[in-house]
């Protein structure tokens, strides 16, 4: 091998000189085995095929096309019409444009139902007790009297009402608020007497007066008794 390397270059150097003075007969070219080289691949690299495989093995005389070693150089008989396979590029890779992120609408919170206070509850004012006008300006009226009526300490009509059937709940209760104890009391309103009413027992003597106060009672509200309990919750009877 050595002294094909020797030949081969005193070949070249012959030819280089050659060259300058004529024109090369031929254009072979050099190569230096690389690294994972065959000899397929070295003729691609030149011509795009393998087919200067063989002209290569009979241009360096060698033994087994399957056997080269790196480092060796190598005549590649082109005659000029070398074509190296041009190298392909890789082509880029398309560009993948991100997708625009999709903006999540935020959904409206869902309020709470409003909590419904509790209206307090609203008491029923109670009604005034109606009272007949008539008999509200009677007993007014009744009062008046009264502070105005000078009963005599030896209560003259008071014995009189006591002695006709009267009783002191009556007087107490009834006569004193209504006409003072006094009977011959008149109301703006026309009421008269002791007991204050239109009726006739309303005039006349104490006597009188004080039977008529009992029957309205008893025929009215079936006693004395409940007339007073009446006229007291009242203040008319």
């Amino acid at each position: 091998m050595k002294l094909k390397k020797l030949l081969l270059g005193t070949a070249l150097t012959a030819g280089t000189v050659f060259a300058i003075g004529t024109t090369s007969a031929n254009a072979d070219e050099m190569y230096t085995i690389q690294t994972n080289d065959t000899l397929g691949k070295i003729s691609k690299e030149f011509v795009g095929d393998k087919s200067l495989v063989d002209p290569i093995v009979e241009a360096n005389d060698i033994k087994d096309k399957n056997l080269i070693y790196v480092g060796e150089e190598l005549t590649i008989p082109t005659d000029g019409n070398s074509e190296q396979a041009p190298v392909q590029q890789e082509a880029p890779a398309p560009e993948v444009q991100e997708q625009p992120e999709q903006q999540v609408e935020e959904q409206p919170e869902v309020s709470e139902e409003p909590v419904v206070e509790e209206q307090p509850v609203q008491e029923e004012a109670e009604e005034p007790e109606t009272v007949d006008a008539e008999e509200q300006a009677a007993s007014e009226d009744a009062e008046e009297l009264a502070a105005e009526a000078e009963v005599s300490n030896d209560g003259s009509t008071k014995a009189q009402f006591l002695a006709a059937g009267g009783t002191e709940e009556m007087w107490n209760t009834i006569v004193m608020p209504e006409s003072g104890g006094r009977p011959d009391a008149v109301s703006p309103n026309g009421y008269q007497g002791l007991g204050q009413t239109k009726e006739s027992w309303g005039t006349g003597s104490v006597e009188e007066q004080t039977k008529g106060m009992i029957n309205y009672a008893n025929d009215r509200y079936g006693s004395v008794e409940q007339a007073v309990s009446f006229r007291s919750a009242n203040n008319w009877w």
